[in-house]
């Protein structure tokens, strides 16, 4: 079943145009990764789904509603959280603090806490370090951070923006390991990274964005085998 569908989607910064009639679907369960090059419209392409930029025309549908002028904080409410390029954290709020923000449109708090026990789970250290800051914590600690916060939305969607940008080699593979683990957990996920070989090897599906359009699609394996993408994104030639 179809959770989010674009449709001929454009997107302008002023006069300049960053998507060019984008059209793509995720399908609820599944792990669908964007690739492409710095500014082939990877961010802008996510900043529009979660409400952050208007497309200057096309339509975008969430679980079977238009949601193309709803604002972000209505679609957080709605099931669509994001992690942001740069993770976003507050910096002096304590590790609890930012996950508390997280949740704060949520009405159901009788079981907010069992989605706290499910970030502790999944991140073992955000639960060590509570009472830390998040300023004083590193990258990767930080990524976990920004991504547990996006999970105590209870999302459907979850927008995951470069995740491994920064990151040391061992942090890379274990917060891949764990975007796989959740969503084995049910929650859906859409991933934009430049570390194309982890992003297609974890997706169920794949696109590939050049200067604001897709060039490219499939399931990841088949983009994995693709020899120009391999050429060109997997430093294989």
């Amino acid at each position: 079943m179809t959770l989010l569908e674009l449709k001929n989607v454009s997107v302008h910064y002023g006069r300049i145009q960053a998507i060019h009639d984008m059209s793509f679907k995720v399908d609820e369960g599944e792990i669908v990764s964007l690739i492409g090059a710095n500014g082939a419209g990877k961010t802008t392409t996510m900043r529009t789904v979660s409400g952050l930029l208007n497309p200057s025309s096309g339509s975008i549908t969430f679980a079977g509603q238009d949601i193309t002028r709803m604002k972000a904080h209505i679609r957080v409410i709605r099931g669509i959280s994001q992690a942001p390029e740069g993770r976003g954290i507050f910096p002096g709020m304590t590790v609890m603090e930012n996950l508390d923000m997280g949740s704060y449109g949520r009405k159901d708090r009788s079981v907010v806490a069992n989605d706290l026990e499910r970030v502790f789970d999944l991140f073992p250290r955000l639960k060590e370090r509570a009472k830390q800051f998040g300023g004083t914590m590193s990258g990767g600690e930080q990524q976990m951070l920004a991504i547990g916060r996006a999970l105590m939305s209870n999302p459907k969607l979850l927008l995951l923006d470069e995740p491994s940008m920064g990151l040391a080699p061992q942090f890379i593979r274990q917060i891949f390991k764990i975007i796989t683990e959740i969503n084995k957990q049910g929650t859906t996920v859409l991933l934009v990274e430049q570390n194309a070989n982890q992003a297609l090897a974890r997706a169920h599906r794949a696109f590939v964005l050049e200067t604001g359009e897709i060039t490219h699609s499939g399931t990841g394996k088949d983009l994995l085998a693709n020899p120009a993408i391999k050429e060109a994104y997997l430093g294989v030639g």
